[in-house]
């Protein structure tokens, strides 16, 4: 996407705001408060008794179904070119709102077990699809637009936990049925736009050099061959067992936030939801090099919290228990979207296949955790240690997390390594960096005189009107081109950091847009 021409004074936060996110980019966003609706609250199984994550038959094969759905359309659609899978999010988007309505029929208590199937199977199969497609589409994304409509996504579920706990009955049914096909349809819009570039897609904004794309989307292509790079599954390990442990506390925990209901709402999730986003903008804001493996050392204190609080009775200690899971919820939820697109945007991994494998990991520890925790409810309760034992035990399954945890690497060529694992990114974006940086020290004729010129300029611009070292760096990647995201990538800064030194370039400069700025090299 281009901001260049954006008539603003500076590129100020609101600006910024406006030019990267667009209300289309949210569509996965619904899914997440679909999740929310269906399992959460008793807006479609009004009648039901416990946790919906465990009230019934039909959650089982639902949970089963997306499982091998996110797992299945992540392989078989990285075998194939990316382009707009318009019919699947058609399909996926009617079956996992028709799914919905017949989700609710076992509150009449009269359901045949047809009809139980059906439910679970529709809603598995739409919203595993659609969660898949919505990753290949984000990945399609610029950086900058991506990061922020990710993290901006969580909002819509934060709107739901707002509204449908308040809708229960066929306003709550009608309401959870039609958040799939606002994803959809949003998802059809994103599609249509003509930002979202697929295959043959010209390069913007001078990121990179033609040849540089051109090796991205081989790479992308040599990496959709294995099915399983490293770091992914890495990735999917950690969100297994992280989601194995919390979907046991939650097991083992049902009616235990009964009393965290205010007004309606469920306190702990509102807290801890709100959290996660405010933390994840943060994140993305004002780290230098955002990194899964970063972001981990928050998530697994939060986890083992949770598990450590389990045996106590203390109102507040469940409440502090809940609020935690929903926190590392939040945040695991749009991090490994975030950083698995981000890596398919630079070619390491092929977008589909790593969206679909990551998820299909998260969905499956949910799944087995709540079995598991289910499981062990009578021997929770047939002691007064037994509790404690299974805590004791959750918090040292979870240990094991750490010797999956991604090591810190030498991280060479810059920034350039900025991503899910800095092993699979210095391995594919290294040699790409050396041909840029060499092509730019050899060059020779009208080329080299033209890196002259620049030089000279920017020296000169620098020196009158009073730039600092690093406002002079950035200066001469502007003058060449290269967009934000680009030059964070390559300085190691956080965006936040850069967006200020390119406001205090304009502000000293005199200029009002990035073409203004481009006419005094003219």
């Amino acid at each position: 996407m281009t901001h260049s021409s954006a008539p603003s004074a500076a590129p100020g936060a609101l600006s910024r705001l406006e030019g990267a996110l667009k209300l289309r980019y949210l569509g996965i966003g619904f899914i997440w408060a679909w999740i929310y609706g269906s399992y959460e609250t008793f807006a479609v199984y009004p009648e039901r008794v416990g946790i919906g994550i465990n009230a019934d038959e039909s959650w089982v094969i639902s949970a089963t179904v997306v499982v091998i759905t996110m797992f299945a359309t992540g392989l078989l659609l990285g075998r194939r070119p990316a382009a707009p899978h318009r019919r699947l999010a058609l399909a996926a988007s009617i079956a996992a709102a028709a799914g919905t309505v017949l989700s609710a029929l076992p509150a009449s208590g009269d359901t045949p077990a047809l009809a139980l199937f059906a439910s679970g199977l529709l809603t598995g199969f739409g919203t595993g699809a659609l969660y898949v497609l919505w990753g290949q589409a984000l990945a399609r994304l610029d950086a900058e637009s991506a990061e922020v409509a990710i993290p901006s996504a969580s909002l819509v579920m934060f709107a739901g936990a707002l509204v449908l706990p308040y809708l229960p009955g066929f306003a709550g049914v009608a309401a959870t049925a039609t958040l799939p096909l606002l994803s959809g349809l949003l998802l059809w819009l994103t599609y249509r736009d003509p930002v979202v570039a697929w295959e043959g897609a010209e390069p913007e904004d001078g990121d990179a050099p033609r040849a540089s794309v051109e090796n991205a989307r081989t790479r992308s292509s040599e990496v959709g061959r294995t099915l399983l790079p490293a770091p992914i599954a890495r990735i999917s390990a950690l969100v297994l067992l992280s989601y194995f442990t919390v979907g046991c506390c939650g097991a083992l925990q049902q009616g235990a936030d009964k009393p965290f209901i205010v007004l309606g709402l469920d306190a702990p999730t509102i807290i801890g939801s709100l959290g996660g986003i405010v933390l994840m903008a943060c994140f993305v804001l004002f780290a230098s090099r955002p990194r899964f493996d970063s972001l981990f050392r928050l998530i697994a204190p939060l986890i083992v919290g949770s598990a450590a609080l389990l045996p106590w009775a203390d109102l507040w200690a469940v409440f502090l228990s809940e609020t935690l899971v929903s926190l590392a919820d939040t945040i695991l939820t749009i991090a490994t979207v975030l950083f698995v697109t981000d890596a398919a945007r630079r070619g390491l991994v092929n977008a589909a296949a790593g969206v679909g494998i990551t998820q299909g990991s998260l969905q499956l520890g949910v799944l087995l955790g709540n079995l598991a925790g289910s499981a062990a409810s009578p021997l929770a309760s047939a002691s007064t240690t037994g509790l404690f034992s299974i805590a004791l035990g959750l918090t040292a399954f979870f240990a094991l997390t750490w010797l999956l945890y991604p090591a810190e690497r030498d991280r060479r060529a810059s920034g350039s390594c900025r991503g899910i694992s800095s092993d699979l990114a210095g391995e594919h974006s290294d040699g790409a960096v050396h041909v840029i940086a060499g092509n730019l020290a050899t060059g020779t004729g009208a080329e080299g005189s033209r890196e002259t010129t620049l030089e000279a300029t920017c020296n000169v611009l620098a020196e009158a009107h009073g730039l600092s070292g690093r406002e002079r760096e950035i200066l001469g990647y502007l003058a060449r081109g290269r967009s934000q995201p680009y030059i964070r990538d390559e300085l190691v800064l956080s965006k936040n950091t850069v967006a200020t030194h390119v406001k205090h370039i304009y502000q000293k400069l005199g200029v009002h847009s990035r073409q203004e700025l481009l006419d005094l090299f003219e």
